[in-house]
């Protein structure tokens, strides 16, 4: 009898033991998943994301390096936002030697372009805007919308900046793992990776604009080139926008 009491202890002690190791991997995954989140919040909160806003005004200089035919151009550059579906993109080229001006619309779902004299829709607009408006808030929006989260280990250090204090997260939003370099003394982010799109955005130049950190200077980096720049002069948040200009120059339903 207590040889079969010892024999049943020791049966029940190993099968604890093999469900307390195949909790492991999953406590750690927990635990890796909780660390990222904690680093993209303290992110988000270093840069005031905590804050609510209703609309968003910058205004600046873009640039498109090395463009197919055209070289590098450069073009006054406005982009208004208005929650929670509006938006607007006015790039004018002509003052800097190129005559072309552009003007795109999002507005409660539909888009469309002014493209010199041209006005009209298309899928590639619509896709480009909606992914805009969507991600208007940020970090804040990955934490929302991301369902898997992990953390990685070490930053490399590249041609674009120094894996030295630097800290990365990560998480999967539809099936596309997206990257965030986040400094670990200030939390303000540094760098944000789209493989899925081949695309680096390097953030810089960190000002305060109505109790919001945001960066005036984003580079873009397109399958390892630089593809675009983005020089901000002023950004303004809650600002009175006239739903009109949402409304400007919108071609005939289809």
């Amino acid at each position: 009898m207590a040889t079969t009491r010892s024999r049943k202890s020791a049966l029940a002690a190993l099968a604890a033991a093999a469900l307390f190791l195949a909790a492991l991997p999953a406590a750690a995954a927990e635990a890796e998943a909780n660390g990222a989140k904690t680093l993209l919040a303290k992110a988000s909160s270093a840069i005031g994301e905590d804050n609510a806003w209703t609309s968003r005004v910058e205004t600046g200089i873009h640039i498109a390096w090395d463009t197919p035919g055209w070289g590098t151009l450069k073009a006054d550059y406005t982009r208004a936002v208005k929650k929670p579906d509006k938006l607007k993109i006015d790039q004018d080229n002509s003052a800097y030697d190129h005559p072309f001006y552009r003007m795109y619309y999002y507005n409660g779902g539909d888009a469309w372009y002014v493209v010199n004299l041209n006005i009209g829709r298309s899928p590639n607009v619509t896709a480009n805007m909606k992914n805009l408006i969507e991600r208007v808030d940020g970090i804040a929006y990955y934490l929302a919308a991301c369902d898997t989260f992990f953390a990685v280990p070490e930053v490399p250090g590249d041609s674009l900046l120094s894996g030295a204090g630097l800290l990365r997260a990560g998480c999967v939003l539809r099936g596309d793992t997206v990257l965030w370099d986040i400094d670990a003394k200030t939390h303000l982010p540094a760098r944000r990776i789209e493989p899925a799109t081949d695309r680096v955005f390097i953030l810089e130049d960190y000002r305060d604009s109505h109790g919001f950190l945001v960066p005036f200077h984003v580079t873009v980096y397109a399958g390892g080139r630089k593809a675009e720049e983005f020089l901000w002069s002023a950004i303004a948040f809650d600002e009175a926008i006239d739903d009109a200009l949402f409304e400007e120059n919108r071609p005939p339903a289809q």
